[in-house]
């Protein structure tokens, strides 16, 4: 879907080069647009957040991430990259 035809020749004036730029299908805001723009059908959302955090507080994994950012900051430190 265009926003106008690009094919219209005004005489003076080129605008096929607009075609491009004003394009609904191939322009990223509009794409993004309808992923923004969907239905949500749990509004819980936070709770299940909240939920999964405390489970990754209390089950360890927190443990588990930090000390893999250490070794893996410690192995970095030691290649040099």
């Amino acid at each position: 879907m265009l926003l106008f035809d690009p094919t219209i020749s005004l005489g003076v004036v080129d605008w096929s080069w607009l075609h491009d730029h004003f394009s609904l299908v191939t322009n990223p805001l509009v794409e993004s647009g309808h992923f923004l723009a969907q239905k949500i059908e749990d509004p819980q959302i936070l709770e299940k957040l909240q939920k999964s955090w405390q489970n990754f507080i209390k089950s360890g994994q927190v443990w588990a991430l930090g000390i893999g950012f250490f070794f893996g900051w410690v192995f970095r430190t030691f290649t040099g990259s």
